[in-house]
């Protein structure tokens, strides 16, 4: 019994520290997360060299990229569950369930005109023709919405303005040809693609482009959560002549990273963290990852920051022990009271043990003492059956390895005592009917 219970105390021992190796190789293995994206385009190349450096550093949350051919594209794998995260722009099939992990960069959009042109404001566009250069990431819907928030601004029906969809390579000549009266891009100011449009706009006019601006563009986002106001700065395009000349205001959308509100807030918490901090490393290669930022903490904003983007940039994240000390508490105090339970058990069992034993010893002195009386052979030839039984009794119950050494020493004296006093007894009396001699005496385990 003793050595049943050592191999099954040792087993339970095993299994534990298997289940815990096991919960430890789950928990630290990598969290990998399908990401949609488009397959051209700056968000593209930052989210590559992101990848690699994560896969490289061994971090706990890796990114897996899902290349797809627009924005709009990019949210409708997001609503279809195909994918974990998503980068899209607030103002092209934002995805009602989406929460921002990150602003990947801040768009500006940007309403301008050949430089002999008499368009100065929004308002002058009316039965005009602009230009909506139409991106691949971004689609043909791209910039239609902010268009139409701006004209409705200023009191200019949307059906008033007629839209040419052209490729960026196409815009210089479009305008050139006179085909388009102004130009709208939505870009990142900096970014290769807005600057090259203001260059063909320039090419096209024969001198700085005119930029219209978008002045009530913050009441304009008031009213429209979607959109926001952006600055451009003065000569943020470059040239020896500074384009633009001036700072103005204009309507922008941001690029989100999304993710739903049950993605685990420690991945998404990790997945912040790791962004956030290979910023400057990633701007090396990347220049506009230099423009990633994490989102507002303003419970109003929409979309709203993911609960684990807000964990982290409240140093609120949870750690291990944080997360798990209720369970570590109720498991050592289960683990205290089951080796309580377990001395108990085996302190009883020795006691039986013990009681076993007496019982024996006393069973041994007493046949002991009747085979020094015994009279007739046949009186020894009983005593040394109920001696033969204790035996079989004492190894049954394998007292002999629970007991201690001492204990089960005296049993064994006690056992050929017994043996010795039946065996002079039997050379006094003479053997019975029958016997020729008698048995050697044993001892328990021989």
């Amino acid at each position: 019994m003793p050595t049943r219970f050592v191999l099954i105390a040792a087993a339970a021992a095993a299994l534990l520290v298997g289940a815990a190796g096991l919960a430890l190789y789950f928990y630290e293995r990598p969290v990998v997360l399908r990401v949609a994206v488009t397959r051209e385009g700056d968000d593209r190349d930052v989210l590559v060299a992101a990848t690699h450096d994560f896969a490289q550093e061994r971090s706990g949350v890796r990114l897996k990229l899902f290349p797809v051919d627009s924005l709009a594209e990019s949210a409708r794998a997001f609503e279809e569950e195909r994918v974990d995260l998503a980068v899209v722009r607030a103002d092209v099939a934002l995805p009602a369930a989406g929460q921002t992990v990150l602003i990947m960069r801040r768009n500006a959009a940007v309403l301008m005109a050949p430089a002999n042109s008499a368009l100065r404001q929004v308002a002058d566009l009316r039965g005009k023709r602009v230009a909506v250069v139409e991106t691949v990431r971004a689609g043909r819907h791209g910039g239609q919405s902010l268009l139409d928030a701006a004209l409705e601004q200023y009191d200019v029906s949307p059906a008033a303005v007629r839209r040419v969809f052209v490729a960026p390579g196409e815009l210089g000549e479009t305008l050139a040809r006179h085909e388009a009266d102004a130009a709208l891009l939505i870009d990142t100011p900096g970014a290769q693609g807005m600057d090259a449009a203001v260059a063909a706009v320039a090419a096209a006019g024969g001198g700085p482009p005119v930029f219209i601006p978008i002045p009530d563009a913050e009441a304009i986002a008031q009213r429209l959560p979607n959109f926001e106001s952006v600055e451009v700065l003065r000569g943020a395009f470059g040239g020896a002549i500074p384009k633009p000349a001036e700072s103005f205001d204009t309507l922008g959308v941001s690029t989100r990273l999304i993710a739903r509100h049950s993605l685990d807030n420690d991945v998404v918490s990790e997945l912040t963290e790791l962004f956030l901090s290979a910023r400057p490393s990633l701007a090396l290669r990347e220049p506009l990852a230099n423009r990633i930022e994490p989102p507002s903490t303003d419970k109003g904003a929409t979309p709203p920051a993911h609960p684990g983007a807000l964990a982290y940039l409240d140093d609120e994240e949870q750690t291990f022990f944080d997360k798990y000390s209720d369970f570590i508490y109720v498991g050592a105090m289960l683990a205290s009271t089951l080796g309580a339970a377990g001395a108990a058990l085996a302190a009883r069992f020795r006691r039986q043990r013990g009681g076993e034993i007496d019982e024996i010893l006393a069973a041994l002195l007493a046949i002991m003492r009747a085979a020094r009386q015994a009279q007739k052979p046949e009186a020894l030839d009983a005593l040394e059956r109920d001696a033969d039984a204790i035996l079989e009794r004492a190894l049954a119950h394998d007292w002999n390895h629970a007991a201690a050494a001492a204990r089960a020493a005296a049993a064994n004296l006690a056992l050929a005592q017994a043996r010795q006093a039946i065996a002079d007894r039997r050379a006094v009396l003479g053997p019975g009917p029958g016997r020729g001699g008698f048995a050697p005496p044993r001892l328990v385990g021989e």
